[in-house]
C-alpha cells in the first residue's frame, strides 16, 4: 500500500471517528458534536495535505538524484512547522552539486591532458566494439577520420586491426604499420578496464620513429657543433698563414725585378694560393654545416598558403621551363591559412622543387605538381609530388642523414634541413615513393597555432 492509500484511510477513519465522537456526545447530532465533526475533517485535511506533500518532496527528491539534477532548492521551515528533512535534502543537494561539478572539472581536464599528449589513445568497448574515445594523436599518427566503431578499422585498416586484435591486454608490442607508403614504428600498450556496466579495452601508442628522429637529429647536431668548431678553430689560422706568406713572396718577387722568377718560387707560390683557396673553402663548408647545429626561432605569422605557391610559382618557372618541367598549382581553398614562418616554409618547398627538378630530368613529360588543402580539422599540408625515377628503399632510409647524398655536386644539408624546419613548426613530413613512379614529399603543419 502506497503513501495515498495510506492518507486515504486515515482520512476515512478520522471522519468516522469524528462523526461517532459527535454522536456518541449529545446521544445523536447536536452542534457541539458537528462542530467537533467539522473540526476533526479540518484537522485531517491539513495533516493529510502535509504528509502528501512530504512524500511528494521526497518522490522529487529521490528521481533528482536519479537524474543527478541537484538544482532545486527546499524552503526550510522555521517556528513549530520547521521541518529538518528538507535542511538535510539541502545540505545533500549541495554535496553532490559539489562533486558533480568536480568530476566535471577533472573530466575537462582528462579530455585536455589526453589531446596535449603526443601518445595516440584508442579506447573502445570490448563486447559492443563501440569507441569511446580517440585523441588526435592518434587520428593523426594513423591518418583516420573521427570514427564510431571499431569496425571501421576492420574494413579500412584491416593490417592494423589484425596487428591490434593480437596483442594480449597488459603487454607491449613494437609494431610497424605503412600508411599511404609510410612506415609507422609505434610501441603499443594494451590495458583493459572495467567499469560497472562494460569492459574497455585502452590501446595506447607510443611512436618510436619519432622518438628515433629527434634522437638522432640531437646526435647530429652536436657532432656537427663539434666538428665545425675544429675545422674552423684549425683551417682559420692556415688559411691567414698562407695568405701572408702570398703576400711575402710577392712583396720578395716585386723587390727583385730584376731577376727572372725560379720555377721552385712559382711553384711556391702557386702551392700557397692552393691553400689560401682551399682554406677559405673549408670555412665556408663548416659555416655552412654550422646551421644544422643551430637553433632557428621561427616568425609565426598568418600565411594565405595559396597566395606563397603562386609567388613560389613565379620564382621556380623561368628555370623549370629552360628544362622543358611543366610545374603545376592545385589550391582548391583560396583562402586557406595557417601560422608559420614564411621564409622558412618556402624554403623547405624551393629544395623539394629543386630535387624533384632532378629526379624528372629522365622523363619524356617531366611534371611537377605542388598543392594544399586541409588535412582534417586540425593541419594543413603542402605536397610537392613529381612523376620523376622515385628513391630506391636503401635511400630512402638514408635521405634524411646529414651529408648524405646522391647528386653528383649534392651537399646533403637540404632534406636535413628542411626536416629540422618542419619540426620547428611542430609539423610532421611525410615522404610518398615508388621507383619508376614519383615521390611525393609532404608537409602537415597545424592549422592554428598552440598558445
Amino acid at each position: 500500500m502506497n503513501h495515498k492509500r495510506y492518507i486515504a484511510v486515515l482520512f476515512t477513519l478520522t471522519i468516522v471517528a469524528g462523526a461517532a465522537a459527535g454522536y456518541g456526545y449529545a446521544g445523536g447530532y447536536t452542534t457541539a458534536g458537528l462542530l467537533l465533526t467539522a473540526a476533526t475533517l479540518s484537522l485531517s485535511v491539513y495533516v493529510a495535505g502535509i504528509v502528501n506533500k512530504f512524500y511528494r518532496d521526497v518522490e522529487n527528491f529521490a528521481e533528482a538524484a536519479r537524474y543527478r539534477d541537484f538544482s532545486k532548492q527546499y524552503a526550510e521551515r522555521t517556528g513549530w512547522q520547521s521541518n529538518k528533512l528538507y535542511r538535510y535534502f539541502n545540505d545533500i543537494s549541495r554535496v553532490f552539486s559539489s562533486l558533480s561539478r568536480e568530476k566535471e572539472i577533472q573530466q575537462q581536464y582528462l579530455r585536455t591532458m589526453m589531446e596535449e599528449i603526443d601518445t595516440g589513445i584508442l579506447a573502445y568497448d570490448k563486447d559492443t566494439g563501440d569507441i569511446l574515445w580517440m585523441n588526435d594523436a592518434f587520428k593523426t599518427m594513423f591518418g583516420i577520420p573521427e570514427i564510431n566503431h571499431i569496425a571501421w578499422l576492420q574494413t579500412r585498416r584491416e593490417l592494423l586491426y589484425r596487428e591490434l586484435a593480437g596483442i594480449p591486454a597488459g603487454q607491449n608490442r613494437l609494431i610497424t604499420v605503412t600508411i599511404k607508403n609510410h612506415a609507422v614504428r609505434t610501441l603499443v600498450n594494451v590495458r583493459l578496464f572495467r567499469t560497472s556496466d562494460k569492459t574497455c579495452r585502452m590501446i595506447a601508442f607510443h611512436n618510436i620513429s619519432a622518438t628515433m628522429e629527434e634522437i638522432e637529429a640531437n646526435a647530429w647536431k652536436g657532432l656537427l657543433s663539434v666538428m665545425t668548431h675544429e675545422i674552423m678553430n684549425s683551417i682559420a689560422p692556415v688559411a691567414s698563414l698562407a695568405d701572408t706568406l702570398k703576400k711575402r713572396m710577392n712583396d720578395l718577387r716585386r723587390r727583385e725585378q730584376t731577376e727572372t722568377p725560379t720555377h721552385e718560387m712559382e711553384d711556391i707560390a702557386l702551392a700557397m694560393d692552393t691553400i689560401h683557396r682551399r682554406s677559405e673553402g673549408l670555412l665556408r663548408f663548416a659555416d655552412n654545416y654550422r646551421n644544422l647545429s643551430q637553433t632557428v626561432v621561427p616568425d609565426f605569422r598568418p600565411t594565405n598558403i595559396p597566395e606563397m605557391l603562386y609567388a613560389i610559382y613565379r620564382l621556380m618557372q623561368p628555370s623549370l621551363q629552360q628544362k622543358k618541367i611543366i610545374l603545376e598549382i592545385r589550391a582548391d581553398h583560396p583562402r586557406l591559412t595557417a601560422p608559420f614562418d614564411r621564409n622558412l616554409i618556402e624554403q623547405v618547398l624551393i629544395n623539394f622543387i629543386t630535387n624533384a627538378a632532378t629526379a624528372v630530368r629522365e622523363k619524356d613529360a617531366p611534371c611537377i605538381v605542388l598543392s594544399a588543402g586541409m588535412a582534417g580539422d586540425t593541419h594543413t599540408y603542402i605536397t610537392v609530388a613529381d612523376n620523376g625515377c622515385g628513391i630506391s628503399p636503401d635511400v630512402r632510409d638514408k635521405m634524411f642523414i646529414p651529408f648524405f647524398s646522391t647528386k653528383k655536386n649534392g651537399t646533403g644539408i637540404g632534406l636535413s634541413l628542411s626536416r629540422e624546419i618542419v619540426k620547428l613548426h611542430n609539423g610532421k613530413l611525410y615522404v610518398q615513393s615508388k621507383e619508376n613512379a614519383g615521390s611525393a614529399f609532404t608537409i602537415l603543419i597545424p592549422a592554428a597555432r598552440e598558445a
